[in-house]
C-alpha cells in the first residue's frame, strides 16, 4: 500500500487515480495527523508526502518517522521550493523530492523505483 499524504484533496484524487491503475494499492491521509496512524501500518510500503500541511507538517512527520525508526521510502511532493534535496538528505526516508507540478509519469517511475516494484 502506498500512502498519500496532502491537503489537496483534488491532488490526492488524481495521484490515487494514477497509483490505483498502475496496479498500486492507495491510502489517502489529508493530514500530518492521520498520515502518522498509516505509516504504522504493516502493509504501508512508501509514502508520497506533502511538507506543508495544517497541523503536523511533512517534515514534522519525517521527524517522527526519524525517531521511532519507522523505515518507510518517502517521495517528497513540495509546492514551493522551501526544500531542497540537500536539506532532505538529513531524513534517511527520503528517496526523492517533486516540485509540484510535477509529470504524472516520472512521479509513478518514482514510486516503483522506491517500492520495488513494477505493479
Amino acid at each position: 500500500m502506498i500512502l498519500v499524504v496532502d491537503d489537496d484533496k483534488v491532488l490526492t484524487k488524481l495521484i490515487r487515480k494514477l497509483l490505483e491503475e498502475a496496479g498500486f494499492q492507495v491510502r489517502v491521509a489529508n493530514n500530518g495527523e492521520e498520515a502518522y496512524r498509516h505509516i504504522k501500518d504493516p502493509e504501508c510500503e512508501g509514502v508520497l508526502l506533502d511538507m506543508r500541511m495544517p497541523g503536523i507538517n511533512g517534515a514534522e512527520l519525517l521527524m517522527l518517522m526519524t525517531a521511532e525508526n519507522i523505515e518507510l521510502p518517502v517521495i517528497v511532493m513540495a509546492a514551493f521550493p522551501d526544500y531542497e534535496e540537500e536539506e532532505l538528505k538529513e531524513f534517511p526516508n527520503v528517496k526523492k523530492l517533486f516540485l509540484k507540478p510535477f509529470i504524472p509519469e516520472e512521479l509513478l517511475t518514482a514510486v516503483r523505483e522506491v517500492t520495488g516494484k513494477v505493479a
